[in-house]
């Protein structure tokens, strides 16, 4: 009897074991080793928006990116600078970094930091990088600490989800990471229409890292599909990554600026699509919306969009 059940117990601490390596490989033996930045600095931030930007100005610029996974450098930077003067914010859909961890941090902030953007206020959407990995994932804390945002997002939902308000537009920013439970989905859901409810005549931008309508294979997300693509549809415009490609479905963009390009598989007929990286340059007034993509190699125009408010 004793024989049998030392074999019940090392088989269950087996399966366990086995079940527990499953579930932590990406945390434990998937992320490498923590680099510390051994440079002129060791933390970074990015400017947060704020009212240096008047409500008097005739025109908005905003400088939209998409994934980057570390891959865009000073150079890069200046030249993004260089093709869109007079930027007044940079938006940035999720994924910047690679992982998220410090290293990455201070390699990206360097170059950034280093370039003719410095200094522009930066809107930053959480991705899936910049989650630890495994069972449990939490935001990095650098994170917050580079990203400086307001903390008006829904109530007891973990993540970074905020909204800022700008000249002739607000930008609501949701952390779609956590959306994984229903209770932090529908908290999210509420937040968001009574945010939308109260942008007053506002054009609506909604930022998200996760696409409600995906572009590449095996990115459906069944949850954000299903809650708040009815919501989502009363904003002007609803900017996306995560898939690297540009698809736009209108008011839905995905968004892809330095990501490895995959292959895309759509189940619906987009308005434009594109596997070429991209960039995004959009303009609000008093009188209407502009979003032009253009090719980040070439600064080819690819598409656009245009809003008028009644």
């Amino acid at each position: 009897m004793r024989k049998w059940i030392r074999i019940i117990v090392i088989t269950l601490l087996l399966a366990g074991g086995a079940v527990l390596c499953v579930v932590r490989w990406q945390a434990w033996f998937g992320t490498p080793p923590e680099r510390y930045w051994t440079g002129e600095k060791s933390n970074y931030s990015f400017p947060m928006f704020n009212d240096s930007i008047a409500d008097s100005d005739s025109v908005l610029t905003v400088l939209v990116l998409g994934d980057i996974h570390n891959r865009l450098q000073r150079a890069d930077f200046d030249t993004l600078a260089a093709r869109v003067p007079h930027i007044d914010v940079v938006a940035q859909t999720g994924d910047w970094m690679d992982r998220g961890q410090n290293y990455y941090y201070q390699f990206m902030m360097r170059e950034w930091t280093h370039s003719a953007l410095y200094g522009i206020p930066v809107i930053a959407c959480p991705g899936n990088h910049e989650y630890s990995k495994g069972l449990h994932k939490t935001l990095s804390p650098v994170w917050e600490k580079a990203f400086l945002h307001p903390h008006n997002g829904p109530a007891d939902v973990p993540g970074a989800s905020y909204y800022v308000d700008m000249p002739f537009t607000r930008f609501i920013i949701i952390d779609t990471n956590p959306l994984v439970r229903l209770v932090w989905l529908t908290r999210t859901l509420t937040w968001l229409r009574a945010t939308m409810n109260t942008a007053g005549d506002r054009y609506i931008i909604v930022m998200m890292h996760h696409p409600v309508l995906p572009v590449s294979k095996g990115r459906f997300n069944a949850l954000i599909y299903a809650t708040l693509r009815h919501a989502l549809g009363d904003a002007d415009l609803v900017l996306a990554g995560h898939d690297h490609s540009y698809m736009r479905r209108t008011p839905f963009v995905v968004v892809n600026t330095a990501g490895k390009p995959k292959p895309q598989r759509l189940h619906y007929t987009p308005d434009a699509t594109d596997s070429i990286p991209v960039y995004g340059v959009l303009q609000s007034s008093i009188s209407n919306l502009q979003f032009n993509v253009y090719r980040l190699d070439d600064a080819t125009l690819i598409d656009s969009l245009y809003v008028k408010h009644d």
